[in-house]
């Protein structure tokens, strides 16, 4: 059996701190957090158990920074708060693929009737236009498409994002974050070039969405976990996810993804500051921001 030193006499202005630990181990670790802040610190057993000796005149100081370290530890090592439903229901699913294919509708819509042309003039993202104060053009191009086959790949991927979103957000935010992130892709990729450029499609509002995400799983790994590390891996699979389906290529604005993308990883991390453990808004919110996504997309057309 061990013997211990409670009673042992302590060398001149010597004293035992209040903290007290069964473990050698974390008596050993208290050793080297006191020798860190500048102590000549010695771990002693007692009959309460391992405590540490520090200079009569430093036991106060020491006493703070052993309860510190204690706190911060328990603090890391505490699991984090369960993480809100973000299941997307079958539901969900089923309306964002209806609202991804009210694009194609409307696609095939201007086409049977001849008016592609005429719509595409009015509501394109031309550059020149978005920067003398046609903004709300950056909004009307999102609804817009070259072809067939480019609104089906959108309301393809676009559904698919949707519905990601919508699992953690609702559809109707979701659809809000889809013209919010989309619009600002559109008016930084204006900026970017100038006066000689001009752009139609949902994708950047698609790769919006997987900025959402992306911007949404960062927060997790930031604030989940005891190690907050790792926010860079979601943001990582969004540029692959952009490079792999959208980009350099024959008629593929690779800049306007990529801006896409990055309002959507920063709004991704504005909306995690008020939702980060919060479930997602409840059916009101979701009336109002599907209603605010309807008007400000027959807005911006009422203005082309």
């Amino acid at each position: 059996m061990a013997a211990y030193e409670d009673d042992v006499a302590l060398a001149p202005g010597r004293s035992l701190t209040r903290a007290v630990t069964p473990r050698k181990r974390e008596a050993e670790d208290w050793t080297l957090v006191l020798v860190a802040e500048g102590f000549e610190p010695r771990a002693r057993q007692t009959a309460q158990g391992w405590r540490i000796e520090v200079d009569t005149d430093r036991v106060g100081a020491a006493d703070g920074i052993l309860t510190a370290w204690c706190a911060e530890r328990a603090e890391r090592l505490m699991p984090p708060p369960p993480e809100p439903d973000a299941t997307t229901r079958p539901s969900q699913m089923a309306l964002a693929y209806a609202l991804a294919l009210v694009m194609v509708a409307f696609h095939l819509l201007l086409v049977r009737t001849g008016n592609h042309r005429a719509y595409v003039d009015a509501g394109d993202s031309q550059a020149a236009l978005v920067l003398e104060g046609e903004v709300h053009r950056t909004l009307t191009a999102l609804t817009l498409h070259a072809d067939l086959s480019h609104v089906a790949g959108n309301a393809l991927f676009g559904g698919f994002f949707l519905a990601a979103l919508a699992g953690r957000l609702g559809v109707g935010c979701a659809l809000l974050a889809f013209l919010a992130s989309g619009t600002a892709g559109n008016l930084a990729n204006a900026v970017w070039y100038g006066h000689a450029h001009s752009s139609v499609g949902a994708s950047t509002g698609v790769f919006g969405l997987v900025g959402v995400l992306a911007g949404l799983a960062a927060w997790r790994r930031h604030e989940g976990g005891p190690s907050r590390r790792g926010a860079w891996v979601p943001l990582g699979a969004g540029l692959a996810i952009v490079a792999m389906l959208g980009g350099p290529g024959p008629k593929v604005d690779f800049a306007a993804h990529l801006f896409g993308l990055a309002a959507g990883a920063l709004a991704g991390l504005a909306i995690s500051l008020p939702l980060a453990r919060r479930p997602r808004p409840e059916p009101p919110a979701q009336i109002a921001a599907f209603l605010t996504s309807v008007v400000l997309v027959l807005g911006a057309w009422r203005l082309a």
